[in-house]
């Protein structure tokens, strides 16, 4: 049975230590391989909610309890709070965020060397020597050495990586805000769209009543003729039509509805009472005419995250300058150094040991690793101008979006004054008994059909007014206020 014949003071102090981490961190790991699925805390954004005004912060609060009550009515504002603290759409982001926080505290750290302790436990396999007079008397013994070291962080390369860490925190945050941004937008085309099927609904109904009244008609007049025609059944076939048309438009307004919950992230059986008519102050003082381009740039996210990738390009140009630098350790053991001996049968001493360690030759790699760095900042630098000019061609489309559905706005609400005016004339000329019934009703539902395609196309005009809002970040202000002018 092997034993320990030079067991030095600090192995007898570490061996024991050694032994009841190699017992505990098994366990650790057994419980660990028991979970089902990660860990995530719950709505792990909310904490910090990053870029969110402090006068927000109530009305962030107040969202998800809000929801358990019946008698609470969401509006545009409430829901995207409420998006904001549980929206699955904001997971990615955010959990992407709290990585790399965790990264930047892993980055101050490395300012700091790191100790290690190295066990060597040692024995003769073939015991040649054993009969030789100068051989000691330990010969053949089991022998543990415990030796310590430390490698000293490259001070150059530890700085810039944590300036790297910290932009990488912002452009975290930055991307954080951008995907809310997205929900916001979202939510509030849902908001506009089923403003415009409330509206759709309520008109497609008045004309139920029209079309039993024009069935009764006819069967009079069927009645009195005492003869079967066709009229009636057409009249019947569509009253048909107008409803199944109400129940279709019905249909897609509770679609939009269960694809708001989705956005809000609510579940399917969870109530959410929403106030259709909070759309109307969504759009309240945007006039994107007064707005230019060139202004609204730099209060986009886009714009700051592509600035902060330029100025990462730096930090990682510095980093791979610093690769230049050897590496240096410090290590404590028991090997002496060349030309130094311990005496045969004498004590172990214990030696200071300050290495540096650097490539005579690298082929080149540290250098191809700058250039790569001095790359990467060119693609960023360009990248950045792409992207503005994809703004203001993206601006450029949103404002001519507006100008043809102000057009198609005028249009449908010029048709529907003349499909208004028909209407009038046919329900005086009814009244004076120069007209059918049937002539009415036609008039009628004419005139419906062109009062909803007049909202259709003012959703329409909303739309792409909301597109040019979002486009100016506008409308993520109203939320989030104005992201960061630049990143430290």
């Amino acid at each position: 049975m092997p034993h320990f014949a030079l067991l030095t003071p600090s192995a007898r102090v570490f061996l024991p230590l050694l032994m009841a981490l190699t017992l505990f961190f098994p366990a650790c790991a057994s419980n660990k391989a028991g979970l089902k699925s990660p860990e995530l805390p719950a709505r792990h954004w909310l904490e910090e909610a990053p870029g969110v005004p402090v006068e927000n912060k109530t009305k962030l609060e107040a969202a998800v309890p809000n929801l358990y009550d019946a008698g609470k009515t969401f509006g545009f504002e409430d829901c995207v709070f409420l998006t904001i603290q549980q929206s699955p759409l904001l997971v990615n982001s955010a959990v992407n965020l709290e990585i790399k926080r965790v990264a930047l505290t892993d980055a101050v750290w490395k300012y700091l060397p790191e100790p290690r302790m190295t066990l060597q436990v040692s024995n003769n396999l073939t015991q040649l020597n054993m009969d030789s007079k100068d051989t000691p008397g330990d010969y053949g013994r089991t022998k543990l050495r415990v030796g310590f070291y430390a490698a000293f962080p490259n001070p150059v390369a530890t700085y810039f990586e944590h300036q790297v860490q910290k932009i990488m925190v912002n452009l975290a945050i930055s991307t954080h805000r951008k995907a809310i941004g997205e929900a916001i937008y979202k939510i509030a085309q849902a908001y506009l769209k089923l403003q415009a099927q409330r509206n759709i609904v309520a008109a497609q109904k008045e004309l139920l009543p029209v079309g039993k009244e024009l069935i009764s008609y006819w069967q009079q007049v069927e009645s009195v003729e005492g003869r079967q025609g066709v009229s009636l059944n057409l009249a019947t076939q569509h009253q048909r039509e107008l409803e199944l048309t109400v129940e279709k438009t019905t249909m897609e307004e509770i679609m939009q509805r269960t694809q708001l919950k989705i956005l809000a992230g609510v579940e399917p059986q969870q109530r959410l009472n929403v106030d259709t008519g909070s759309a109307d102050g969504i759009l309240a003082g945007f006039d994107g005419h007064g707005l230019k381009w060139e202004e609204r740039w730099p209060a986009t996210e886009d714009d700051l995250l592509l600035r902060a990738q330029v100025k990462l390009g730096d930090y990682n140009i510095m980093v791979a300058w610093a690769q230049y630098i050897p590496d240096m350790s410090i290590q404590i053991n028991n090997s002496p150094p060349a030309g130094q001996y311990q005496p045969v049968s004498g004590q172990e001493d214990t030696f200071l040991h300050l290495t540096f360690d650097f490539p005579l030759l690298d082929w080149g790699r540290r250098y191809r690793g700058v250039q790569t760095a001095r790359m990467q900042k060119a693609q960023a630098f360009h990248e950045m101008a792409r992207k503005r000019t994809d703004y203001s061609n993206t601006w450029l489309q949103a404002e001519q979006r507006v100008a043809l559905a102000e057009t198609q706005l005028k249009l449908a609400k010029t048709r529907f004054g003349t499909a208004e005016l028909q209407y009038k004339e046919a329900r005086i000329s009814f009244n004076e008994g120069t007209e059918q019934l049937p002539v009415v009703a036609e008039r009628q539902e004419a005139m419906t059909n062109a009062r909803i395609a007049y909202i259709e196309a003012e959703l329409e005009y909303k739309l792409a007014n909301l597109e040019w809002m979002y486009v100016a970040n506008l409308l993520q202000e109203r939320f989030l206020g104005l992201p960061a002018k630049e990143f430290m």
